[in-house]
């Protein structure tokens, strides 16, 4: 059993309603609820990794930004 189908059925029964009434005003199953949920924490993630990986960049000296780059 995929795994976003096992939270939808692990789930506690509060998590459960508000997946079932989000299901209902998108028009999708709370699988398609959950996947969303997952894909878009998973999206920040990445942004913030990236975010931070700028940082450092700015952060090093000219001659290490050479070396990083190249």
């Amino acid at each position: 059993m995929p795994v976003t189908e096992r939270i939808v059925i692990d789930a506690h029964p509060s998590i459960k309603k508000m997946l079932s009434e989000i299901s209902k005003e998108y028009e999708i199953t709370m699988k398609d609820v959950v996947c969303s949920l997952i894909e878009s924490k998973y999206k920040e993630l990445q942004l913030r990794k990236q975010g931070k990986k700028s940082e450092h960049l700015l952060n090093l000296n000219p001659d290490d930004l050479k070396t990083k780059i190249n």
